[in-house]
Formats: C-alpha cells, sequence, structure tokens
C-alpha cells in the first residue's frame, strides 16, 4: 500500500511545466447546452498574468496535495490490515503454509470487528490509493477546433480516431482509490476458515482471491482549469488587501474566469449554469475593485461559491469500477 511520502513522490514528478498556459447541473436542454458551448466560442483568453508562472505552478500544486491529503485521511488502517492479511493468507496458501493462513485469516477477522464497531454505516473502506495527471496545454479555440474535428470523424464513422481525440481533451488530476466492501468479507472470511478446518485449502484460496477481486476503485477527477482559476482568485484577493494596484487585482480576476471558460469548454460539469454564476459574480468584483467600494468579503464570497462548485462537480463526476 503506498504512503503519502510516496504519493507525493511520485505526484512531483509532472512538475506542473504545463501550468505556465493558464495565463492565458444542471443537465439542460441540447438547445440550452448549445447556448452554453455557444458563449465559450467568443472568449477572449488575457494577455498576461500578473504572477509569475513559477508561483502559479507552485500554488495549483499546494491545493492538488490538499485533495490528495483529502483523501489519504480517509484510508482506515484497519481496512488496510484486513486486505494486506487476506492476501498473505492467499501467499500462504499457495506455499502450503496452512496454520499461518488461518491465522493470519482470524487477524482480518479482528479487524473487519473493529472497522464495523467504529464505522457501522460505511460500506466501503479506503486502502490505497494513486495519482495520474493529464494537463493539457491548449486554448479554447483549439478545444473547440478539435470538438469539430471529432464531430466530422464521427459523422465519417471513424470512431477510434475520433475516440483518441476526446480521450486527449481533458486536463485533470485523477485519483484513483482501491476501498474494502466491508460488507461480504466477514462472512467471507468465516467461510474460508471453515474450508481450512475440512482441508479443502483449494476451495478457501478461490474465495479469498474472489475476495480480493471485489475491492471497488472509485476515480474521482479534479478539473486543473478551476484549481488554477482558485489560485488567482486567492492571489487577487492578497493583493486587494496589500493595496497593490488595481489593475492587477483585475487581471488575476480575468484570468481566473478564463479559466472557469476552459473547464467549462473541456465539459467538466456538463454545462453547469453556476459556471455563470460564478463569471458574473466575478464581473461584480472586478467592477467593485475598479470603483473603489469592494471589501475583502467579497472576495471570499467568490472563493466560497467556487469551491463549493468544484466540489460538487467532482461528485457527480466519480467513477466507480470492481478492482478485480
Amino acid at each position: 500500500m503506498k504512503t503519502f511520502k510516496s504519493v507525493l513522490a511520485s505526484f512531483i514528478v509532472f512538475a506542473f511545466i504545463a501550468a505556465g498556459l493558464t495565463s492565458c447541473n444542471n443537465k439542460g436542454t441540447h438547445a440550452q447546452k448549445n447556448k452554453e458551448a455557444a458563449i465559450t466560442q467568443n472568449v477572449v483568453k488575457p494577455d498576461t498574468l500578473n504572477m509569475s508562472k513559477d508561483t502559479l505552478a507552485l500554488r495549483v500544486q499546494q491545493r492538488t496535495m490538499k485533495e490528495i491529503q483529502k483523501q489519504q485521511a480517509k484510508i482506515a488502517k484497519e481496512a488496510v490490515a484486513v486486505v494486506t492479511q487476506t492476501n498473505n493468507a492467499i501467499s500462504d496458501l499457495q506455499g502450503k503454509h496452512i496454520k499461518k493462513a488461518e491465522e493470519a485469516l482470524r487477524t482480518a477477522m479482528e479487524n473487519t470487528k473493529v472497522l464495523l464497531k467504529k464505522n457501522p454505516n460505511v460500506v466501503l473502506f479506503p486502502v490505497d490509493e494513486s495519482v495520474s495527471i493529464h494537463d493539457l496545454v491548449t486554448t479554447i479555440p483549439q478545444i473547440n477546433k478539435t470538438i469539430k474535428t471529432v464531430k466530422t470523424l464521427i459523422a465519417k464513422g471513424e470512431y477510434q480516431e475520433a475516440a483518441g481525440l476526446l480521450n486527449n481533451l481533458k486536463s485533470e488530476m485523477t485519483i484513483s482509490t482501491v476501498n474494502l466492501p466491508i460488507g461480504n468479507y466477514p462472512d467471507g472470511l468465516k467461510q474460508a476458515i471453515k474450508l481450512l478446518a475440512k482441508n479443502k485449502t483449494n476451495q478457501a484460496e478461490q474465495l479469498l482471491t474472489g475476495m480480493m477481486n471485489s475491492l471497488v476503485v472509485n476515480q474521482v477527477a479534479i478539473p486543473l482549469p478551476i484549481l488554477r482559476a482558485q489560485v488567482m482568485m486567492a492571489e487577487s484577493k492578497m493583493f486587494f488587501n496589500k493595496k497593490e494596484d488595481k489593475s492587477k487585482v483585475v487581471n488575476l480576476l480575468e484570468n481566473a474566469d478564463y479559466q472557469l471558460k476552459l473547464a467549462q469548454a473541456l465539459g467538466y460539469g456538463n454545462f453547469d449554469k453556476e459556471y455563470t454564476t460564478i463569471s458574473k459574480e466575478i464581473a461584480q468584483v472586478k467592477e467593485s475593485v475598479k470603483n473603489g467600494n469592494a471589501s475583502n468579503d467579497i472576495f471570499e464570497k467568490l472563493m466560497k461559491k467556487t469551491e463549493n462548485f468544484k466540489n460538487r462537480i467532482i461528485k457527480e463526476g466519480k467513477k466507480v469500477k470492481q478492482a478485480g
């Protein structure tokens, strides 16, 4: 099982080189989606970004690590022990170490009891996770051009080529979490111990292997453009509180708005109407800054709304599959 340090080590390799180019629910009707898609057609990318590429990359990395830590915090050591001991029992059976296998299963049983006592209403217990990043270096016009190409390819029946283009059309960090489905484990472990008592080692091994294959993998995709928008909002708030030039604050807000529209163009949130709501709030904050009547509270409100939106679309986009 991976430790947090190992996840961190593998994560840092990505280095967020592509981050420098970022200066750059309701499911409605088909007509509404077309209308929302049309909005992103005429978006103009800001020419400058009033923060360094290195600072942006660092801030985004810090936010991604927080997302990883959220998932890491859910891992229960007893659940890890159940999976480890079950796996050990299978290895022991394959090595004809029947007594050791039985001891491992009894240890696993004790850990299931602890889990169920501490968390009687929990169905899935996280035991491991992995992180991957696909950071697409692109602009909204390029995205629209790719989508147009995909539609043409589909019309021609060239589905595999279209699928390849679509698969690349993402900018996200994916966290895959392996979960122990606790419901079937206590009875399965008991049954395996009974089979061993009857010297039916092959059947016990098959049962345990089936239990290991029942592990469930959850995948959550965290849109990187939204994380960048959040970084830019936080930076604009800091500039505002430091009484920096108004144009710097406005520039960061404009870049944040562009990042949200980039996420929208990539299809995150299925053209959720909250994009429009947040964009309007960004415009209001910009106007308040220009007029000299902005306050810390309006920045906080904007950032909280964006955080809630990000969490919701992550939850709605969650994917579940069997590990085996």
